[in-house]
């Protein structure tokens, strides 16, 4: 008995109980509200109307009332589905053919195409049912027992649900973002431990630069990862090779300022290494690389949008999966400016802050010492 006793001893002392109880706790809500959604409510669906009759009118609207599509723009001319699907803003394309309202009524077959994007599986899939389900309601409702509306389903960029455009991808994205933080959070702190922040301070600009080596470096290396899942891989990836190093650049450039801002008020290196988690579990969980960002809470979609990860695993699936031209492109271009720039304002204010304090420091010092020799025996 006498062991056990003192093991509860030790236990009674130490944080073993609190942590035992509030962190399982925690993460099981954390967990919870990230995966409660089990559908995606209103996928975004574009849908091109060559018809322009009162029928295809009323099918818009009942598409959109579907709890699981959202019919975010029509378009009355014919337009590529792979354009409009490029950079995500819809995650299907529906087609509603000339003659479709004479063909309806009349009973005879016709054909609507559907185009769905599978790198986001899980907003095709609801675009899918939400459209199946309005379409078989308009064939239950005619009495002819011909089916009025032939549904024909195409889909794009990844249509085997490869792992590879997945799992592998977000893997091998974790590690290097890993990497990266890893090496860049620790920036300020090694300069205060060295003594040499003070004099950087000086010059703010210099310290940023630092994390260029990094970014160039660390691009490289995403552009040769991509190189290898294709040839070994077969992973389908048709970016140009001058255009898809404008995104890993910039991507290179935000994580590495993120996360110099996780670190900078960090004492020591030793504790600056600890804050990579604070990079990575949002990367891998709200990025979309895990679990799809139309399947988070309204309130992490939003924080998604401030993630880089988030942004890059977008241009790997709109430059990369679907061989997109950058032009498609130019609002999460400037998504990247406005963090990069955000991110270079935090900097400037811990700049600030960081000089105010050196200055505290130094007026505070004659100060001390003028009290000490009023102190002093003899005065």
């Amino acid at each position: 008995m006498k062991p056990l006793i003192d093991e509860w001893r030790h236990i009674i002392k130490g944080k073993f109980i609190i942590l035992i109880l509030l962190v399982p706790l925690v993460v099981a809500a954390v967990f919870g509200y990230i995966f409660k959604n089990s559908y995606v409510s209103e996928a975004p669906l574009a849908i091109i109307d060559l018809d322009h009759s009162t029928y295809s009118r009323q099918l818009i609207d009942k598409l959109n009332s579907s709890q699981y599509v959202h019919v975010l723009d029509i378009y009355d001319n014919f337009v590529e589905a792979e354009l409009l699907l490029y950079n995500e803003k819809f995650s299907g394309v529906l087609y509603l053919p000339t003659g479709l309202e004479a063909a309806y009524l009349k009973g005879s077959p016709i054909n609507m195409g559907l185009y769905l994007d599978m790198t986001l599986a899980a907003s095709a899939t609801s675009i899918r049912t939400g459209v199946n389900e309005v379409v078989g309601l308009e064939n239950a409702a005619k009495s002819t027992p011909l089916t009025a509306i032939v549904l024909e389903q195409r889909t794009l960029f990844n249509p085997t649900n490869s792992t590879i455009m997945s799992a592998v991808v977000m893997f091998v994205n974790l590690i290097m973002l890993v990497l990266l933080g890893s090496n860049t959070i620790n920036i300020v702190p090694r300069l205060r431990e060295e003594g040499r922040l003070q004099d950087e301070l000086k010059h703010p600009l210099g310290i940023i630069f630092r994390v260029v080596p990094y970014v160039l470096i660390a691009s490289v290396s995403s552009y040769l990862v991509m190189g290898v899942l294709k040839q070994i891989g077969g992973l389908r990836f048709e970016a140009h090779w001058l255009q898809i190093m404008i995104p890993f650049l910039l991507y290179m450039l935000d994580t590495s300022l993120l996360a110099m801002l996780i670190g900078w008020t960090a004492l020591s290196v030793d504790k600056a290494n600890g804050r990579i988690l604070w990079l990575m579990m949002p990367s891998f969980l709200l990025s979309g690389g895990q679990v799809s960002v139309a399947l988070l809470p309204e309130l992490l979609q939003w924080i998604n949008k401030v993630i880089p990860l988030s942004l890059h695993f977008k241009f790997l699936r709109g430059l990369g999966y679907k061989g997109g031209d950058l032009r498609y492109f130019i609002p999460e271009l400037g998504q990247y400016i406005v963090l990069t720039s955000g991110f270079l304002l935090v900097i400037f204010f811990l700049v600030l802050k960081e000089k105010h304090e050196v200055r505290k420091l130094k007026t505070q010092g004659p100060i001390a010492n003028a009290i000490s020799v009023q102190k002093a025996p003899g005065f």
